[in-house]
């Protein structure tokens, strides 16, 4: 794997908040297969507390609100004003309302120990500096209930033997390229980080397609 370009959270931040609109019109259609699929893998029961930590424009956290009862509330949180208020308008034109959707930071979440039965993370890691990471997954863990369950859709390859043309592309493109056109994204394989960050029965599924990705379930135990 090849490490994320130094750009600041901040610069991210503005960069998905500029390109919210965008994504969600070019580049979320292409990721939903892969979501529903991992969404799947969650095994979501209807009186679940789910958390979704980057709800970008909302697709993948309309199906987490579908699959809860109407008097549950599902919390999502994104650092880019501009994706929460894509993904608020989205539900909210499904008829959903039992929701908090909320700014925040992976790093430091805004939740008691222990709150949540699920935590959903989509095309988040692979974005996150390999340094970052570690205190990123502490939070997940520490946010969800003992037993509960992580579910982590990451852009990713089949495995580490060799440096994808896309790593490549990334590693040599201008950074502002990369940033506001690539997203900042580049391909992990997340397995071993998240057994390291005290997980159990971690397990990885690699998925083929228009955005090669790897899907990462594992449990607190």
């Amino acid at each position: 794997m090849i490490d994320a370009r130094p750009f600041d959270p901040e610069q991210i931040q503005r960069a998905y908040d500029r390109r919210s609109w965008l994504y969600g019109k070019l580049v979320a259609p292409f990721e939903f297969r892969n979501h529903r699929r991992a969404i799947a893998k969650a095994k979501i029961e209807s009186s679940d507390k789910v958390l979704e930590v980057a709800v970008g424009p909302g697709r993948a956290f309309l199906e987490i609100v579908k699959r809860i009862d109407r008097n549950n509330i599902a919390c999502g949180v994104d650092a880019a004003p501009g994706m929460l208020a894509l993904a608020r308008r989205t539900l909210e034109a499904a008829g959903y309302d039992n929701f908090d959707l909320r700014e925040g930071d992976a790093r430091e979440l805004d939740f008691d120990n222990g709150t949540f039965d699920v935590l959903y993370n989509a095309y988040m890691l692979d974005l996150i500096p390999f340094a970052d990471i570690p205190g990123i997954l502490a939070e997940f863990h520490r946010v969800l209930k003992p037993g509960g369950r992580l579910v982590l859709l990451n852009m990713s390859k089949r495995d580490d033997e060799r440096v994808s043309w896309y790593e490549r592309l990334y590693g040599g493109l201008p950074g502002s390229f990369v940033l506001n056109v690539m997203g900042a994204c580049r391909p992990v394989l997340m397995g071993e980080f998240v057994g390291q960050a005290g997980f159990v029965g971690v397990e990885r599924e690699f998925v083929k397609g228009v955005i090669p990705s790897e899907i990462i379930t594992a449990r607190v135990g």
